[in-house]
């Protein structure tokens, strides 16, 4: 993006031509040697600016204002015990959230653990939508918010410029704020709606950019990129006009803005983040191709279901597609399915029980078949969600145009075949509602009625299969709960397992609280 000397910088960067094996080892080391070394420098700066000037604190009152006669501050208290024991609590609290996403839900939604981990590496393979980790999203929406070029500079270049404006205009912030307050709770009303709207702007901006750009999304993260430079940009203004309360001789203790306040600031917040996402339809976003995906909960308690779901999976999967990273035995034993029945019902090779869930069709052949060996299916219910494969399978139509004959409103244009057509049928569109933006039905703005006018919005059964619809669902469910099950078999017992260590944090953050207030008793 940068002119001139962008492509010399980035090829320095990675070492060469392409990323390859040098380009990892260096952002290795970047990351376990070079970034320890400098957190490990700040912290080290850190200890010798609190030595110099002292702690803060909420009132923003100079702790070294008023001494003793022996020249310790009035207002200081030692560190240990009370702030090592007032840490305890919000160690305690963060351990609680910490451990409810390890146990419960490890990916966060694809924010912590990203989907795209559990696929295999393919160099060759370009992904769909390239994102940042989550904690960079709102700079990188800023990057992305940039589309005008000015003169021989490109858009990119402009959009790399904003974002490295957008950190480094953090380190003049002491200089921007020309309030003689230092305390929020002493600034005036500009001060505390400007930060509820710079945080509301900053989270949106967050949003986006894990979301796919369309022109909605990229008009609104322009307004919120304007509205976080403009935050630090107008500072000195609002800060030096603004009436702003008296700040006390001493440290206070009266806890700031409350419980309540804080919840209605909460909520605020969140509808400030709500309505402009909706609006642009970032809360949906079509998740699953050219239209919502169907609801589905895993079930891995449901041994009934797991059973129908093997039964449906080794049938109509397993001729293709491998489960390589899961064994036979323990399949069986998590299903309670006894050894001689799965190896009669399941393994239709000459597979030991003991053995991984591969299939007979080598690699090589099925390249040349295919064009591309089917992937394997073990983890694909965490690279896709179970979501998305259920409504795929839910969502063939006949299409004659298709070499197979068919095709699939969640993956356009697929290659595969519609392997579970003798039990549905063969479905054909029909005309129905057109879908909005933002996942709901467009209507007629004169008779509110729904506009049909989506060629392929519904479906009728050409050719009738097996199973009635209901019966497909059901079976459908049952196949892609096992296929769950497969991605992570140890989801139930990882769950029994938090819901005990939960509890012991929980008890544990009871005496934490109790000995705090106990020490900070007599502290006024």
């Amino acid at each position: 993006a940068i002119p001139g000397i962008g492509e010399a910088i980035v090829e320095w960067v990675r070492g060469d031509y392409l990323i390859s094996g040098i380009t990892l080892n260096r952002f290795f080391a970047l990351h376990v040697v070079a970034v320890p070394i400098v957190l490990l420098g700040l912290v080290v700066l850190h200890l010798l600016a609190l030595h110099e000037v002292g702690s803060n604190n909420p009132d923003g009152v100079e702790i070294k204002k008023h001494k003793d006669a022996n020249g310790v501050p009035l207002d200081g208290i030692p560190f240990h015990p009370y702030y090592t024991v007032h840490d305890l609590v919000p160690i305690t609290v963060f351990l609680f959230v910490f451990c409810f996403i390890i146990f419960f839900m490890p990916e966060m939604g694809g924010y912590f653990i990203e989907f795209a981990n559990f696929e295999e590496a393919n160099p060759l393979k370009t992904p769909e939508h390239i994102a940042p980790v989550w904690y960079f999203t709102p700079f990188y929406s800023m990057l992305r918010a940039v589309t005008i070029e000015i003169g021989p500079l490109n858009a990119k270049f402009l959009g790399f410029l904003v974002m490295a404006a957008a950190v480094a205009i953090l380190f003049v912030l002491p200089w921007l704020d020309r309030s003689p307050e230092k305390s929020i709770r002493y600034k005036g009303k500009i001060s505390r709606v400007a930060i509820i709207v710079f945080a509301a702007a900053f989270i949106i901006l967050g949003v986006l950019g894990v979301k796919a750009p369309t022109p909605a999304r990229t008009a609104l993260a322009q307004i919120c990129t304007v509205l976080y430079f403009l935050y630090f940009f107008a500072m000195p203004f609002w800060t030096k006009m603004e009436k702003t309360l008296p700040e006390p001789e001493r440290v206070t203790m009266d806890g700031g803005m409350g419980f309540w306040r804080a919840i209605g600031v909460l909520a605020i917040l969140i509808v400030l983040v709500a309505a402009p996402l909706k609006a642009v339809g970032a809360e949906s976003a079509y998740d699953c191709g050219t239209i919502p995906c169907d609801e589905f909960k895993a079930d891995p308690s449901d041994k009934a279901s797991l059973q129908h779901g093997a039964k449906l999976f080794v049938n109509y999967c397993m001729g293709c597609h491998s489960a390589q990273y899961s064994r036979w035995e323990r399949v069986a034993d998590d299903l309670g399915i006894p050894h001689e029945m799965a190896l009669e019902n399941l393994v239709f090779t000459d597979q030991k029980i003991g053995e991984l869930m591969e299939i007979s069709m080598p690699e090589k052949s099925a390249k040349e078949w295919f064009g591309a060996p089917p992937p394997d299916l073990t983890l694909a219910t965490r690279a896709r969600q179970p979501e998305w494969i259920y409504t795929y399978l839910r969502h063939f139509y006949a299409d004659e145009s298709r070499p197979i004959g068919v095709n699939n409103k969640v993956f356009k244009d697929v290659g595969m075949p519609h392997v579970l057509l003798d039990l549905q049928g063969l479905p054909e569109c029909a005309p129905g509602p057109v879908l909005a933006s933002n996942g709901g039905i467009r209507v007629d703005p004169l008779t509110s009625e729904p506009i049909l006018a989506d060629p392929c919005g519904s479906y009728a059964l050409a050719t009738p299969g097996k199973l009635s619809p209901e019966e497909y669902d059901e079976a459908v469910y049952d196949l892609v709960n096992f296929m769950a099950y497969l991605a992570n078999p140890v989801v139930e017992e990882s769950r029994r397992t938090g819901v005990y260590v939960l509890l012991f944090i929980l008890f544990l953050l009871v005496w934490v609280v109790l000995l705090n207030r106990e020490y900070w008793k007599d502290v006024h």
